[in-house]
């Protein structure tokens, strides 16, 4: 974490001030008892004495007198009050000592140097939420510079996404060639155009639309196809659709027509991507099965779980690029968009490894690994933009729009208090004593 992203704006009594310096002390009691002609002592610990904040805080500029007169007034006003340090984030605190220094040769500047002590023992301090910032990482991004500035998210993910469908329909084309090819298997062709016959049926229900008929066992390309636009087609493209879920179903399209234990492993997997969790290894097959029924199967479930994985990364990417310009998600609304993507991602990334050769499966998941990769970061970044999370009290009951002038001096963010506490109940009223959480400024 770096002081040009984490520092806050720091006040007292609701005053702004300029701090140019601070020192943090405290000092533990301690009792010594010692023994006559014995070296040493025993020291008992009484516990710690109350922190002391120093802070040379400066003031300047046309409306130096004004300013200095309301810090002035603050810092003669009696009890205690709430200091929002630029690190430590809001201590209750009580004014000790200050002292205000003018020099004849800076003209319209003062500097104060005010001592305050911590008031309340056992108050949260330092409460903040860091994250580990993984160093490796960024420097991926900045060596990377978006492939070297050349494309941008939405041009690197439609690129790679493009890539990605044409290896997977080669793959499924290779497959339905290799089974379609196998002697003595005349008598289930039928069986082989129900099930993929039923899949796509079952997507392009999703996307309420019908697919236009056609044999899927003499036209071999058309099956991605069909299910890729049906996918697209129901794949939400807000933020607020995203967040529901509700574009991916909660059983495989097409169930019906796939043999059962088939079904309930994409099932499955869809259930975890609607929950953002990783997927259940345990479920899935250890290599392509030997039956050429089970094996086309599973060659739709890779189908139909990559498809959304790849749609679903495109609308995420196009959410998390739009936030870069206007500041509308919490940090962890683009969390779970992420999570969302990497579940769907990782289950693509679990069934190309089991099912299919390496030579085939290699291509798909170092593309599905570097789109992740790719949303992972520009997010993190999205989020790094924000300014720091704190928790505020609210001191007397008042509507999210009040306390949004009170905190910001500005009304309108009342509506980012909503989305950074969703369990809010009463917005229009909201308790006293009741914690919020808020950005620093």
């Amino acid at each position: 974490m770096t002081w040009a992203d984490n520092l806050l704006d720091a006040s007292y009594r609701g005053v702004p001030i300029n701090v140019v310096g601070e020192d943090l002390s405290a000092q533990r009691a301690l009792s010594q008892h010692g023994v006559p002609y014995v070296d040493g002592d025993d020291v008992e610990d009484l516990g710690r004495g109350a922190r002391q904040f120093a802070l040379q805080v400066v003031i300047f500029g046309e409306n130096y007198m004004l300013e200095l007169q309301n810090l002035l007034r603050a810092l003669d006003t009696g009890g205690t009050a709430e200091l929002i340090h630029p690190i430590y984030g809001s201590v209750n605190v009580t004014n000790a000592t200050y002292q205000v220094i003018h020099r004849a040769e800076r003209r319209d500047y003062a500097e104060v140097a005010v001592q305050f002590l911590e008031s309340k023992p056992g108050q949260p301090f330092f409460a903040q939420q860091f994250e580990f910032v993984d160093t490796s990482t960024l420097d991926m991004a900045d060596e990377a510079k978006w492939q070297d500035g050349v494309l941008d998210l939405f041009g690197r993910l439609d690129s790679l996404v493009s890539e990605i469908q044409s290896w997977i329909g080669g793959g499924w084309t290779g497959l339905m060639e290799k089974v379609l090819g196998l002697p003595g298997h005349t008598l289930r062709l039928q069986q082989l155009r129900s099930q993929i016959l039923g899949v796509v049926s079952g997507a392009a229900s999703m996307a309420k639309s019908t697919s236009t008929a056609f044999d899927p066992l003499t036209d071999l390309a058309r099956t991605p196809t069909e299910i890729r636009s049906a996918i697209q087609g129901s794949t939400p493209s807000t933020s607020t659709e995203l967040l529901t879920r509700s574009g991916i179903p909660s059983t495989m399209p097409g169930a019906d027509a796939l043999p059962a234990e088939v079904a309930r492993t994409g099932s499955g997997l869809l259930a975890k991507g609607r929950q953002g969790e990783e997927p259940d290894e345990d479920t899935l097959p250890d290599a392509m099965p030997d039956d050429p029924i089970e094996a086309v199967a599973f060659a739709l479930v890779v189908l139909v779980i990559t498809e959304f994985a790849l749609s679903y990364a495109e609308a995420v990417g196009v959410v998390i690029e739009a936030e870069t310009d206007q500041l509308s998600l919490s940090p962890e609304e683009l969390e779970r968009l992420v999570n969302l993507v990497r579940s769907l991602i990782q289950s693509a990334i679990l069934l190309h490894r089991r099912v299919y050769e390496i030579e085939t499966a290699l291509p798909v998941i170092e593309g599905l690994r570097t789109i992740a990769a790719l949303i992972q970061i520009r997010a993190r970044q999205v989020i790094l933009q924000r300014p720091p999370l704190i928790t505020r009290r609210v001191e007397s009951t008042a509507s999210l729009q009040l306390l949004a002038h009170r905190w910001y001096g500005d009304n309108t963010r009342a509506e980012e208090l909503l989305r950074l506490n969703p369990t809010l109940r009463t917005p229009y009223g909201v308790a006293t004593g009741t914690v919020l959480r808020a950005y620093a400024n």
